[in-house]
């Protein structure tokens, strides 16, 4: 991948960040250490439950798109930080083998509002298992110009 720069974003960009598989060990710590309800922790609650076993944590979801994110587009660029999540949504829960196609769209690129060394790009980051979307994020990130 080459350096991107602000100025190299192109509004409209689809980026293919690649697949991650989870696995329900995976789950299990995750879940355990960071968001210890039961659907991310007990299988035998999990199952009882709506979902009908053990499911990732939602911010376990978001948390396996990154790295395939930062590989394929934001690891050798200007970017400087996150500047905020606009939205987050899990519409469909991820389980034990799934495997998450990751997708990044450029939608907005601008200056930042009183400062000219900084500009401000909007994207959409979507995960897919098969035709199903499991995790939907619109977020702005700040770039050196």
């Amino acid at each position: 991948m080459a350096h991107r720069t602000f100025a190299g974003v192109t509004v409209g960009e689809s980026i293919d960040c690649g697949t991650v598989t989870v696995d329900r060990e995976e789950i299990l710590a995750f879940g355990g250490r960071y968001d210890p309800l039961a659907i991310h922790t007990d299988p035998a609650a999990a199952a009882e439950s709506p979902f009908g076993g053990i499911v990732a944590s939602g911010i376990h979801t978001f948390a396996l798109t990154q790295p395939p994110v930062v590989e394929a587009f934001y690891g050798d660029s200007d970017v400087i930080a996150a500047g905020h999540v606009e939205s987050l949504r899990f519409p469909a829960p991820v389980r034990p083998d799934d495997t998450l196609a990751v997708e990044l769209e450029i939608l907005d690129e601008r200056p930042s509002a009183g400062n000219d060394a900084r500009g401000v790009v909007t994207a959409r980051r979507t995960a897919t298992v098969g035709d199903e979307v499991v995790l939907e994020m619109r977020n702005e990130t700040v770039w050196a110009r």
